[in-house]
């Protein structure tokens, strides 16, 4: 009986986690080896294993006709005409037509310029936002809504090598940007790009998104030199950065028009060192981040308050003279083979979709299992590792971690995964849930006590089998740097020293309908940020709720009134005055859900520039 004790005890912990065996050798042996041994632990009228084996893979649903989805699965954009435009003259044309037909049929216009797999969890890459906004009408009338798929705009227009400038079509990746910085000799800055290549740089551009330099350059805003653009009447623009028109475009989110081409200013060919704080104590978090701002201001802090520990990744630019490691490359998200994914992926589904603990194999552990995983996976994961051929690590095919060296600039950065990342992988079935606030970095010690006590009193503090052991989705929290940006409704405008939180997690897809693993808490933690701290959210991350329920925000005060006893539903507004562009608004943005506030009041759903 011990045996199978300890049998069923490795199986639950271990293999249980697998689900369709799908060919992959030994599955099948571990499904009939759980099926033998929890029979045998728990006759009939006692609890069992669910046996995750045999769920089936999770089917996302199809995608409708002129209708595209986001990466991460939770949106699905439908439209009543989808345009592909390849050049910037197309798009203009593209843009008229659609406008005409509009008027001929006496209906609204509603664009929006995105792309298939577009990367954010809200609507705002929608036309049509029915959890923002119901009925979709405007003036009573159905809008035309039109779906701009920026795809097929992906190539290099021209190369200036005596400026080091690159004029790109805005719709090139960042793996694009690496390749065209490397074939012409030339890097970007240091860190100043977010971490994944398969972002854009016209949505990058558009939402403000960022890398990470403390009062330092952190995002393409701070380092491109001009944008052509196309407006809602079709007509085609080009703005210098510093120019109001730039400034409502950078983190515009698309109200003034399409970003079609950008022009970046590069540097030359440099080489950056990079450095770990590795698994450290999170006892003096905050004076601990202000000592490594002190070595260098691009720094990366992963954080799990829940265990108790952070990883600090540094890095800098490199002497001229130094040499790069062969090979190295930004490892930075969780990679792994499909084995690996068909292994841990449904683990976390059937984790995820337990949120009462009513299986079994809670029991074996409680939550120590997916605990370390999280230990290793995500706050322990490398920034930086040595690609080598027939090598399989844990943290990704071929991959070596590096934990200290010099790297090329171009490829310490931003990481390339493709379906090796964890929220891309097939087997893996997971995606991503992607939280972030702008703050003053002034209140960074009280953002992270309060963080701490959120954990303590919210995850810990409610009675339970096991509550000694509760820990959030795998994933981590993220703290980036930056400084004052040139834009007038980005997430960080107006702030002095912004510092971003982001909460980013990894939840399981094929649990549709249930909360994830421990929602309350990552709720709060929106709450917190919101109300407390004055956070502002990031639109390329973030639910709708963030943006448009106020019943969503005054529950949630209440809920968590420990933590926010004085909880103000205030509207981040930008200045009015900043308004050269506003007639142009009317086609292009939907005037009742793309709110330019950062927090909307009561049932105020206006927003500042679209009326």
């Amino acid at each position: 009986m011990r045996w199978a004790a300890a049998v069923a005890v490795l199986v639950a912990v271990t293999g249980s986690a697998v689900a369709s065996t799908d060919g992959i050798p030994g599955l099948e042996m571990l499904t009939n080896l759980h099926d033998t041994a929890t029979s045998t632990l728990f006759p009939a009228g006692m609890p069992r294993f669910q046996n995750a084996y045999k769920q089936a893979q999770y089917e996302a649903p199809t995608v409708p006709e002129n209708a595209y989805r986001g990466v991460y699965g939770w949106t699905t954009c439908q439209t009543d005409v989808l345009i592909r435009p390849d050049s910037t003259q197309q798009l203009a044309s593209a843009i008229k037509d659609v406008k005409a037909r509009a008027a001929k049929e006496g209906r609204p216009l509603k664009m929006r310029a995105a792309r298939f797999e577009f990367a954010t969890m809200n609507s705002l890459p929608c036309g049509r936002q029915p959890t923002m906004v119901t009925p979709f009408t405007v003036g009573g009338k159905t809008p035309l809504v039109v779906g701009i798929m920026m795809d097929q705009m992906n190539q290099v227009l021209h190369v200036d090598h005596a400026k080091l400038q690159l004029k790109l079509q805005a719709q090139m990746n960042l793996k694009g940007l690496i390749a065209a910085a490397d074939a012409n000799d030339m890097s970007i800055p240091v860190t100043a790009v977010p971490w994944w290549q398969r972002l854009t740089l016209g949505g990058i551009f558009s939402t403000a998104s960022h890398g990470s330099g403390n009062n330092a350059t952190s995002m393409i805003c701070d380092w491109f030199v001009e944008v052509t653009w196309v407006d809602a009447n079709g007509d085609i623009h080009t703005s210098v950065k510093g120019t109001e028109d730039a400034k409502a475009l950078c983190g515009g989110i698309g109200l003034l028009g399409v970003i079609a081409e950008i022009t970046l200013q590069m540097k030359p060919t440099t080489n950056s060192w990079f450095k770990t704080w590795y698994l450290k104590d999170d006892a003096h978090l905050a004076e601990d981040i202000e000592a490594m701002l002190k070595i260098t201001p691009h720094l990366v802090v992963h954080w799990r308050p829940d265990l108790g520990k952070y990883t600090g990744h540094l890095q800098g630019l490199a002497p001229d003279n130094s040499k790069a490691i062969d090979n190295a490359e930004c490892s930075v998200i969780p990679q792994m083979s499909q084995f690996t994914g068909a292994v841990t992926g449904p683990m976390l589904r059937s984790w995820q979709g337990d949120p009462f603990n009513k299986n079994a194999v809670y029991f074996t552990g409680f939550d120590t299992g997916i605990c370390a995983g999280a230990l290793t996976a995500a706050i322990g994961a490398p920034w930086m590792a040595k690609h080598v051929e027939g090598v399989e690590s844990m943290y990704g095919s071929g991959l070596v971690p590096l934990y200290e060296g010099i790297a090329a600039t171009n490829h310490a950065a931003s990481t390339e995964c493709g379906d090796r990342c964890a929220f891309t992988n097939k087997k893996m079935e997971a995606t991503a849930a992607d939280v972030e606030f702008a703050f003053e970095h002034e209140r960074l010690p009280q953002v992270i006590a309060d963080i701490k006590e959120l954990i303590k009193k919210d995850l810990r503090g409610i009675p339970g089998w096991g509550a000694h052991t509760r820990c959030l989705l795998p994933g981590y929290y993220v703290f980036r740097f930056g400084v004052t940006p040139e834009t007038y409704i980005g997430n960080a405008a107006g702030l002095k020293a912004p510092v971003y939180v982001q909460q980013q997690m990894l939840a399981a897809r094929g649990t549709p309908g249930i909360p994830t693993r421990y929602e309350w808490v990552q709720a709060s933690y929106e709450q917190l940020m919101l109300c407390k701290h004055e956070g502002r959210p990031h639109t390329g991350k973030n639910w709708d709720r963030t943006f448009t329920n106020p019943r969503y925000t005054a529950e949630l005060a209440e809920a968590a009134s420990w933590l926010v006893p004085h909880c103000r539903l205030q509207c981040y507004r930008p200045q009015q005055s900043h308004e050269p562009w506003k007639n142009v608004l009317d086609s292009v943005v939907d005037t009742a859900s793309m709110s330019a506030c950062i927090l909307l009041t009561s049932t105020d759903l206006i927003t500042e520039y679209a009326r």
